[in-house]
């Protein structure tokens, strides 16, 4: 990605302010996210357009608000694309809108959803083991 043709770069901290975050958890998530590769200056300063700071605002939106793990975020992400950012809002307005009764059930004793629990306290697990072994360091 050049510098050619984009509106607005950042520096990592103001990046990170426009999202509510701090730089060390932006640095953290180039990491985890393939997807966040931001431009690298000769001397090595990163620097994020338009495109990458939809794209932290889209991820910590996953991990924060949605609450996903990494993981689940990056199976999201796969499908992200921030040109089109913001062309959903009509449907999200149509099924905050939307009475109650006409929204789906979701029956958390069905068995139908065992797989998808299953899955899902995988992740959990996965993650609490990292976490553990980051604390006995």
């Amino acid at each position: 990605m050049s510098l050619q043709n984009e509106s607005k770069i950042y520096k990592i901290g103001q990046a990170a302010k426009l999202v509510g975050l701090k730089s060390y958890v932006l640095r953290f998530w180039e990491g985890e996210f393939e997807q966040l590769e931001p431009i690298r200056t000769p001397s090595g300063q990163r620097l994020y357009n338009e495109e990458h700071v939809k794209l932290i605002a889209r991820i910590k939106e996953l991990l924060h608000d949605e609450g996903l793990t990494i993981e689940g975020a990056r199976k999201r992400l796969d499908s992200f694309d921030p040109q089109s950012e913001g062309e959903n809002d009509v449907a999200v307005e149509q099924v905050e809108n939307d009475p109650v009764e006409n929204l789906p059930l979701f029956d958390i004793d069905n068995n139908s959803n065992r797989s998808c629990k299953s899955e899902i306290l995988k992740e959990i697990h996965a993650e609490l083991l990292a976490v553990r072994k980051l604390l006995d360091y």
